[in-house]
């Protein structure tokens, strides 16, 4: 199966918008969001690849208060540095108070760890506005035959993953949802957003690429959050599965084989100002839905009108 972005089906959505955006357009940098204030984000699997960056950019877009939470206490210091850096030179540019920072040590794997990260945040500021789901992983890799070979599992045999990605992957996002869904309908004053992450992967039925486990897992996570905007829409909640583009992260930075050669182009802090500008106001129209950081958000949102009515980017069965 050929990879390239001009190969790909074109129900994986890929080129859902004219324009095809690689590195941050000018559109969605943080030169151009505004955010209000107060601004509690909330970020999942902070301490390495997209997470990291996800919050960086709403650190330079200029939220009021960041809850980071990951496994390793160090990958939050150093993060936490970072955002404190960004912090004082938005305030020296005229851009307000410095960004308060809550740290949590947990896995999205344990109920106890995600309801304490809640809970924290429900105590520090009683409030949140985003919630980013982003902690995921990818499948275990095992020894190929040759170099052109991928090192990741290929078919349902080979990966023995399965409860791990799925747990991490989908219960994870699963158990974020259900600890911050109450907190997110309280705060009516706010975008009551959550975004969780998700991939073009999706839509695939081969493993050729990613493993199944990772194809099912966000193939669940894409209906979950249209499940969430569903069934919280009267609250204001809204629910995003994102596509978060093909980064170069710890996760991905070993992938070897023919097949991703290329692949990973994507600028790591793109989906994070996608984040932004997703967020930063109410989207009800594109709530529920999947959409990716790649996509043109001017000529999207020229595209409101048919999204609504054909109630595109959403799973249905073809009958």
């Amino acid at each position: 199966m050929d990879f390239s972005n001009s190969a790909l089906p074109a129900h994986y959505g890929l080129n859902f918008t004219p324009t095809f955006h690689s590195r941050i357009p000018a559109n969605i940098s943080h030169t151009a969001s505004t955010l209000p204030q107060p601004f509690v984000v909330v970020v999942t699997g902070a301490g390495k690849g997209l997470g990291y960056h996800i919050s960086l950019e709403y650190a330079r877009a200029g939220c009021s208060a960041l809850a980071i939470s990951s496994r390793t206490e160090s990958d939050l210091d150093k993060l936490e540095g970072e955002i404190a850096s960004i912090s004082k030179k938005n305030v020296a540019a005229g851009g307000g108070r410095e960004i308060e920072v809550l740290k949590v040590v947990a896995d999205v794997q344990s109920d106890a760890d995600v309801a304490r990260l809640e809970q924290e945040v429900r105590a520090k500021w009683g409030r949140v506005d985003v919630v980013i789901a982003n902690a995921g992983v990818i499948s275990a890799y095992i020894t190929p035959s040759s170099p052109e070979e991928s090192n990741l599992p290929r078919g349902i045999v080979q990966d023995g993953d399965w409860a791990r990605v799925l747990d991490i992957n989908l219960n994870g996002v699963w158990r974020v949802s259900k600890a911050f869904v109450p907190l997110l309908a309280q705060t009516k004053d706010g975008p009551q957003t959550i975004i969780a992450s998700c991939s073009m992967a999706a839509h695939s039925v081969v493993s050729d690429l990613t493993p199944i486990a990772y194809n099912v897992s966000k193939a669940a996570v894409m209906r979950l959050m249209e499940c969430v905007a569903n069934d919280h829409r009267k609250e204001g909640v809204q629910a995003f599965a994102l596509h978060p583009g093909a980064v170069v992260t710890p996760q991905t930075k070993n992938h070897a084989g023919n097949n991703w050669t290329g692949i990973l182009a994507d600028d790591e802090g793109l989906a994070g100002a996608f984040c932004v500008w997703l967020s930063k106001q109410k989207r009800a129209w594109l709530s529920g839905r999947f959409v990716s950081c790649n996509w043109d958000v001017e000529e999207l949102e020229k595209k409101k009108d048919e999204i609504v009515k054909g109630d595109l980017l959403k799973y249905r069965m073809v009958v």
